[in-house]
């Protein structure tokens, strides 16, 4: 197989972590490319990565990618993947996809039936607790049908924060630059909800709260681990300029789920998911609880979910994840930069017309962020395709 060029757009921590991951396997990353000249040009050295470019267009047009990575927050999407579509370049987002649910059909629409590979990084689905509980969910009699679904969980930003100091602003302050709980936190969530019942979502309908009006700025914050260590000071926060927030901390919503190979969706089983409080759970952290006809699973936690224990009558199993499982997933770094890794590796198989393991696609981010949409609207449930 010929080796496999990329270019990077976007120089923050998901840029890291797709540049990382494609390393790790091979393909020549070419350029990072970002707005600030000193931001992208530490980066790209960091990484090893020989352009540093401040055009993403130049840099796409001079090395006409087998791969483009769209790291950017969600106000630069569109163009850009057209101009990658145009060269016949395979393309992986971050998410959200877009800024709407239409812009977003639009993006699947400009990639579907030209026969380019395109990926959605929600990558908290490739955790080994999230193919355990598939497995269990799949095993005959284990809790019985599964009747419902119910997910809580708690913010873990916001409660870290002490009475005294606040938070800075950042683009995940920002609807226009694709912040908020529901473009960042809900895109995981449904991609493990599908993962781990084989199912789809077809309708959701809920509401969402904006807690925090405003906040400080500080300019040199660009990175999205340095934002959530960050606290400032009342006094010093009172000296910075402040901007607007207008991205939800807090959401509730009911999905409905059915079987992927079911035109007509009669037998829909209910989920509930909302952020804190969430579900009573002795855990901090929420958790995901699976009713059953014959019992409840239940696993502790958001995105890692430890431990899992099997609930039936007054009796209760805890069942660790099995090393095969957990061997399954690549290490190279962290929890968060092995998930993108493991997204990389099913997507280059994919492009290599070797076997892989399903990811989510340009499809999946649009058919989240219909859901998305409607939660903010609060106006109905809206159907979602699959």
């Amino acid at each position: 197989m010929k080796k496999l060029k990329a270019v990077v757009v976007g120089a923050g921590w998901s840029a890291e972590g797709h540049t990382k991951a494609f390393q790790h396997y091979g393909v020549d990353v070419l350029a990072i490319c970002a707005r600030k000249p000193d931001v992208v040009r530490k980066v790209a050295d960091g990484l090893g990565v020989p352009e540093a470019s401040t055009d993403w267009r130049e840099s796409l047009l001079k090395h006409k990618p087998d791969i483009v990575a769209l790291t950017t927050p969600a106000v630069l999407r569109t163009e850009v993947i057209e101009l990658a579509v145009e060269l016949g370049c395979h393309i992986i987002s971050e998410k959200p996809l877009a800024l709407t649910a239409a812009e977003a059909e639009h993006i699947y629409n400009l990639i579907k039936d030209t026969g380019l590979k395109h990926a959605f990084a929600a990558t908290h689905l490739y955790d080994p607790s999230v193919a355990y509980v598939r497995e269990l969910l799949t095993q005959q009699h284990f809790i019985g049908a599964l009747t419902a679904v119910d997910i809580g969980y708690s913010r873990r930003i916001s409660r870290s924060i002490p009475s005294k100091t606040v938070k800075p602003w950042s683009w995940m302050s920002s609807l226009a630059h694709g912040g908020g709980a529901l473009n960042n936190g809900l895109t995981h969530r449904l991609g493990m909800l599908e993962r781990m019942t084989g199912m789809k979502v077809v309708s959701a309908v809920g509401e969402a709260k904006t807690a925090i009006r405003k906040a400080p700025v500080v300019p040199e914050i660009r990175d999205f681990r340095e934002w959530s260590r960050k606290e400032i000071t009342h006094e010093e926060a009172s000296k910075l300029e402040w901007r607007v927030c207008d991205a939800e901390w807090d959401y509730s919503a009911f999905f409905k789920l059915a079987p992927s190979d079911t035109a007509e969706h009669e037998n829909t089983i209910l989920v509930t998911m909302r952020t804190n409080p969430g579900v009573p759970s002795p855990s901090p952290t929420g958790g995901w609880y699976f009713y059953g006809t014959g019992g409840t699973l239940v696993g502790r936690g958001g995105h890692i979910l430890s431990p899992i224990t099997k609930h039936v009558a007054e009796t209760s199993e805890e069942l660790p994840v099995p090393e095969t499982l957990t061997d399954a997933l690549p290490r190279i770094g962290d929890d968060i930069q092995n998930k993108w890794v493991a997204l990389v590796r099913d997507f280059l198989a994919d492009i290599e017309n070797r076997p892989h393991d399903p990811y989510l696609t340009f499809q999946d981010g649009w058919r989240y962020q219909i859901a998305i949409d409607a939660i903010r609207a609060s106006s109905g449930w809206a159907e979602i395709p699959t």
